[in-house]
């Protein structure tokens, strides 16, 4: 009697303890499914335009060995012209230009004249005279001479040494009484060597005279005197 009355009691006790799960439906599928994040949009929102990437040009891998260069950049195209006006103006066209032409010469050229070969003249010789009117000399004299004749060759020798000789006209004791002075005769080359002379004897005189043709050079204060008159 006993052990149905506890098979009952259990049997009861089992279904209210069920009734709840029964009553509350099975468990919804997406409540043991892994959570998936959904996106919706706001009712009143805008989605922003799609933009297309741009494509790139495609880069060949580099071969074995080869250097590597500068990376490729994309082909920029040139921009379209300007639309043409609807008229079309050409140039004018301008005359053509013919290069100048040379002057032309004159009826008559003038007559080229050589000049005048001049018959050389030699210098004149040393002879025992003018010899020994160099030993006379004083030493700067004497390389005056030498300097001289350096310069433009051997000179005629007129006068050099005279013992007593004075200054016509003033009675002075003349250069030449001291073996300090040169007269010589230099042909046709006078102008020339007067010239050299000026310019290159700072230490005595220089002298020429109107009324005769040689040159008289002498040692001491400079002075320079031309065309003088001798007082002969």
């Amino acid at each position: 009697m006993q052990k149905p009355l506890l098979l009952g009691a259990a049997s009861a006790v089992a279904l209210l303890a069920a009734a709840p799960f029964a009553s509350a439906g099975p468990p919804p599928d997406d409540q043991f499914s892994p959570q998936v994040a959904r996106i919706v949009p706001a009712p009143d929102a805008k989605l922003p335009p799609l933009v297309p990437p741009v494509p790139q040009l495609a880069v060949r891998p580099a071969r074995a060995g080869a250097v590597a260069g500068p990376p490729l950049q994309p082909a920029i195209y040139p921009q379209r012209l300007a639309a043409l006006p609807d008229l079309i103006i050409p140039p004018v066209p301008q005359p053509a230009v013919r290069p100048q032409r040379l002057a032309a010469l004159p009826e008559a050229l003038p007559t080229f004249v050589p000049p005048v070969p001049q018959p050389a003249v030699p210098p004149p010789r040393r002879d025992r005279q003018a010899d020994r009117l160099r030993t006379c000399l004083k030493p700067a004299a004497r390389a005056l001479l030498e300097r001289i004749e350096a310069e433009f060759g051997p000179m005629q020798i007129i006068s050099t040494c005279r013992p007593g000789a004075r200054i016509a006209g003033t009675g002075r004791i003349s250069k030449h009484a001291t073996g300090e002075a040169i007269d010589f005769s230099a042909g046709r080359r006078k102008a020339e060597v007067v010239r050299w002379l000026i310019a290159n004897h700072k230490s005595g005189g220089i002298m020429t005279y109107a009324d005769m043709s040689h040159i008289h050079v002498d040692v001491g204060y400079r002075f320079v005197a031309l065309n003088a008159h001798s007082g002969r």
